[in-house]
């Protein structure tokens, strides 16, 4: 491996080692998550932040053999989708150069960049005389975390277009952002190998103790009588959980303001008033709304302090708008406005902070381009702060899961009837 170069944060102070340097050019701090550029001798603040990101099963540091390879962890990723979430770690070696391992739920991958593009259209490509079929639509895949170095420029919030392109068990990933397409072969790793490798221990799933298959319709059927007091206790426990709920949600107190938040840098830690939790735990929402914009998203960090510990409670918002033409005509998505749930709120007084960056879509516009006559150099997001809510869909989830089981009886009932 390259030596190890020491350096020093020049936003919190901490020490930090740039394991690839040479190569490195983006360096997220493991101390406070500020953005620093170690391309240079000098090392320069990009962007800096208080809080550092959370943390990743696979440390920074951290060796482990592959294919007879040597890699070391420089970097970690936090990613996700419409549907799903998930990690990447960037893998490095002085000889093989870098690699990707991505963990997803318990299934890990192995990522190589390709060199030698496949050839196609947006249904199926041709990649070393085999062809891949595409793997659903086309999705925004969005960077939520950043730890580590990178030898591109990368930070929270950076988003692209991603399609999947699959024969058997490997896939080609294609990646389209700023102007820039990047497409990296993808296959499968056994959770034992990787586990071996970097020493990471085995997360065994619960056997049951039981050899008996689960078959809970397998026995006898359902009398009537049993039928009718399944769906009486799951009413009769609705009921009593709306009424936890209305208990729970308690007294309403606000506070509200605004955040101002700029293009391509974040602007950190704007109180927006406090409120005061009464009951033992209550629910917090958070409201935010803002309004004309267009191929636009503002990402907002927020924060409820308790005054009397300092302890913060964390969740995150996004309000977001987007339009254009297309051969079908005008078309738009998105919503202008964002509501963010906190859960067990614990009884105490709370100042809310709110962290806002605005992004344009496909790229953040340049400081020449924010003149009088375009867009604003800033989006003003409205926010509000409330207690006494109560969460709605956590009552229709369990609404659908209470009255899964009797309905699947009820079913099984008269599919069982002779005809």
């Amino acid at each position: 491996m390259t030596a190890v170069r020491a350096i020093i944060c020049p936003q919190c102070g901490g020490a930090l080692e740039v394991r690839a340097a040479g190569y490195s050019v983006n360096l997220a701090c493991q101390h406070c998550g500020s953005l620093l550029d170690v391309s240079r001798p000098e090392v320069a603040l990009i962007e800096a932040h208080k809080r550092a990101a959370r943390q990743f099963r696979l440390k920074l540091g951290r060796r482990g053999t592959l294919f007879e390879v040597e890699w070391e962890v420089v970097g970690a990723l936090a990613r996700k989708d419409e549907a799903y979430a998930w990690d990447e770690y960037l893998l490095f070696n002085p000889y093989a150069g870098y690699r990707w391992l991505v963990l997803s739920g318990a299934e890990w991958q192995f990522g190589t960049m390709m060199l030698d593009l496949p050839e196609g259209d947006d249904d199926t490509v041709t990649w070393r005389g085999e062809r891949y079929i595409r793997d659903g639509a086309e999705g925004t895949t969005r960077t939520t975390a950043v730890l580590g170095e990178f030898y591109w420029r990368v930070r929270k919030g950076d988003r692209v277009a991603a399609c999947l392109f699959e024969r058997g068990k490997v896939i080609l990933s294609r990646e389209d952002g700023g102007g820039e397409v990047n497409w990296t072969q993808l296959i499968p790793v056994g959770a034992a190998t990787v586990n071996a490798a970097f020493g990471l221990r085995d997360h065994k799933p619960r056997r049951r103790a039981s050899a008996q298959p689960f078959a809970p319709f397998a026995v006898t059927a359902r009398p009537t009588s049993d039928l009718s007091a399944m769906f009486a206790f799951a009413l009769g426990a609705l009921v009593l959980l709306l009424l936890a709920m209305a208990f729970i949600s308690g007294p309403v107190d606000r506070a509200s303001g605004s955040i101002d938040a700029p293009y391509g840098k974040t602007r950190e830690g704007v109180k927006i008033g406090t409120i005061s939790v009464q009951r033992p735990y209550q629910f917090v929402t958070v409201k935010a709304q803002t309004a004309n914009i267009s191929n636009t998203w503002v990402d907002l960090d927020y924060a409820l302090v308790d005054r009397a510990t300092g302890q913060s409670i964390d969740g995150y918002g996004m309000v977001e708008h987007y339009s254009g033409h297309d051969s079908d005509g005008y078309w738009s998505e998105g919503t202008l406005t964002d509501t963010t749930l906190f859960g067990q709120v614990r009884r105490g007084t709370y100042d809310v902070y709110v962290d806002a960056a605005a992004h344009g879509w496909p790229s953040d516009p340049s400081p020449a381009s924010l003149g009088w006559s375009s867009s604003p150099q800033e989006i003003t997001v409205s926010i509000q702060a409330e207690t006494g809510a109560l969460p709605w869909g956590n009552w229709w989830t369990a609404a659908l899961l209470l009255f899964a089981f009797p309905c699947l009886a009820l079913w099984h009932r008269f599919r069982e009837e002779p005809r």
